[in-house]
């Protein structure tokens, strides 16, 4: 039993990690493979400009750094900053002493000591003094500042991130001056990646809204799905460029490199798929595994056969009834001896061997041996992205997926133990 036992453990602990899934038939027309560089749209790459003239003091943040929006980017020394923030304090102070003006000026006319031309001009002084105040705090706002925190003047303007996004290249020196629409530095947008194809114009004429593309980028492949057909001619390659948007790309991609990709043209037949991880090399052939048929017919068959034979068997039993009684009776005892010293002779020689038979005398052994799965021979097609377009293997069967090792450990194994027998 400890045998069996030890048998049986490595097969369920591969279990675990062994996947099954179906064979999917997907549309594939002709492959191209060509190069495609890495790029992003003109909205995606933006910078961040200066807004106010100044001298710039200090940087917060450094070429390839991650940041959010709001996060410090600039510290400029700006005389004009300082004249904005000095104004909108004297207007809340301006602000109050109109209000008080305005009061008095009413007060003084329900007691008919002033005139309504003077409440008049009292209310338009204070209309004027609401009006800039206003404009200046719309500028403020603008500038990523909140007036109601400003206790008093300063030329200390810092720059924030106005979107999240990572700091490409400062384009303007520390400790320079710089005007209102000075380009300080690039941020760029990590959250989409497009490619442009190179591919021969014969081919581009076939490009339509059912290509797809596959690109490889680090040893791994991501879905491309068709954009558009770029208007222009490649100068130095004269070939045409298409655009792709890598759909669940990484994060940190190199802006202007390049890779390989494959394209799918039109006109496409379907196709049975399977991922990369279902194929292996063995025997030599390129196989795929799949879980064993049992062989129901087969057996349907045998045990029909033998219920033929019983039945034809069934008239001799009868005539010759009587007759075996009689032996069974008279040889009865001799019989039971026999079987008895039979049975001990069994037991002893499977104690000399180290095994006994079951109660019903098969071999154990050899059935936890067995395999619930078979290798597929199959013929490569194409490869396509993350998947494998094969011949050898029908629509919707189930292979093995993930695990194939240990598959390929367990027919190894069970073939060393048939060859042991």
């Amino acid at each position: 039993m400890t045998r069996y036992l030890l048998l049986l453990l490595p097969l369920l602990g591969f279990a675990s990690a062994i996947k099954v899934e179906h064979a999917q038939l997907k549309p594939l027309g002709k492959i191209i493979k060509t190069n495609a560089q890495i790029t992003q749209l003109s909205d995606q790459q933006q910078e961040v400009v200066s807004r106010l003239s100044g001298h710039l003091e200090a940087y917060y943040i450094k070429p390839g750094q991650h940041v959010k929006e709001g996060d410090k980017i600039v510290l400029i020394e700006s005389i004009k900053f300082s004249k904005m923030t000095a104004e909108y304090l004297a207007l809340i102070q301006q602000l109050k002493a109109a209000e008080n003006q305005k009061n008095t000026a009413m007060t003084l006319h329900k007691k008919g000591l002033s005139s309504q031309n003077d409440v008049s001009n009292a209310i338009i002084s204070l209309e004027n003094i609401r009006s800039k105040q206003s404009a200046l705090t719309s500028q403020l706002h603008s500038l990523g500042i909140k007036p109601k925190e400003l206790n008093e003047a300063t030329d200390k303007f810092i720059l924030y991130a106005h979107a999240d996004g990572v700091v490409g290249t400062i384009l303007a020196p520390l400790h320079s001056n710089v005007d209102a629409q000075t380009s300080l530095v690039t941020l760029v947008n990590q959250e989409g990646y497009y490619a442009v194809a190179y591919i021969g114009v014969n081919d581009a004429m076939k490009i339509s809204k059912e290509t797809k593309g596959w690109i490889h980028i680090a040893d791994k492949s991501y879905d491309a799905s068709f954009v558009q057909l770029l208007p222009d001619i490649d100068k130095e390659t004269q070939r045409a460029k298409v655009l792709f948007s890598i759909n669940k790309s990484p994060t940190n991609l190199l802006l202007g490199s390049f890779t390989e990709i494959d394209i799918s043209l039109a006109p496409t037949r379907n196709v049975v798929m399977v991922k990369k991880s279902a194929l292996t090399l063995f025997n030599g052939e390129w196989v795929v595994f799949t879980e064993k048929e049992h062989e129901e017919e087969t057996h349907h068959e045998e045990k029909s056969d033998h219920d033929h034979e019983k039945e034809e068997a069934g008239h001799d039993e009868h005539d010759h009834a009587a007759h075996e009684k009689e032996d069974t009776h008279e040889n009865h005892g001799y019989d039971k001896l026999d079987h008895e010293e039979e049975k001990d002779h069994k037991n002893h020689d499977a104690e000399e061997h180290g095994e006994k038979e079951d109660a019903h005398g098969g071999h154990e052994e050899h059935e936890e041996e067995e395999t619930p799965y078979e290798a597929n021979i199959v013929k490569i097609i194409a490869y396509v992205g993350n998947e494998v377009a094969i011949e050898g293997l029908k629509a919707e069967a189930e292979y093995v997926s993930d695990g194939v090792y240990f598959v390929k450990s367990m027919l190894l194994k069970s073939s060393l133990g048939e060859h042991g027998h």
